[in-house]
């Protein structure tokens, strides 16, 4: 048995899943879904982690790691450059669900992207909208009956009577 990094780490997620789906068991169906799709899939592939990593054999050339790059690209200016624009793009989409909310947010954001960062035809950009949209409402708010707090540009608007 080898209880290395990567065993510990494996066996620690296997712990944060089980305890995931051990509380969700209790909760009413709607409110366990998400935890409990998320959670037995977690548990399931973390103990495989867990037992490939604990008991493979130290000189097994096919259980040994592999070395690899994510990009071939040598250009480390063009790497942060779209590294930055992709992180501006994240926070850009939080702050859209704080000041509208996550209904109106999603897709909007999609959108936005589509058409500016994607560049694609309106067409395009707006069927995606459109699959975007009627997935998040489909899914959380008329399957899962998940109420999504307002965002702070609503809030606002009925604190002043407008809405």
């Amino acid at each position: 048995m080898n209880l290395g990094g990567r065993a510990w780490m494996s066996l620690a997620i296997m712990f944060v899943a089980a305890g995931v789906i051990i509380s969700a068991v209790r909760w009413p169906f709607r409110a366990a879904l998400f935890p409990m799709v998320a959670g037995v899939p977690l548990f399931i592939l973390s103990t495989l982690q867990f037992l490939k990593s604990a008991f493979y054999e130290k000189g097994d050339k096919k259980a040994a790691t592999i070395d690899f790059k994510l990009s071939e690209m040598e250009d480390k200016a063009l790497e942060k450059k779209r590294t930055i624009n992709i992180c501006l793009w994240i926070f850009g989409f939080f702050f859209m669900v704080l000041l509208i909310g996550f209904p109106i947010a999603v897709p909007l954001f999609v959108f936005l992207y589509m058409k500016l960062h994607g560049k694609e035809k309106w067409g395009v950009s707006l069927l995606m909208t459109f699959v975007a949209w009627g997935s998040f409402y489909g899914l959380f708010v008329k399957f899962c009956d998940i109420p999504f707090m307002e965002g702070w540009v609503q809030q606002g608007l009925k604190a002043l009577g407008i809405l």
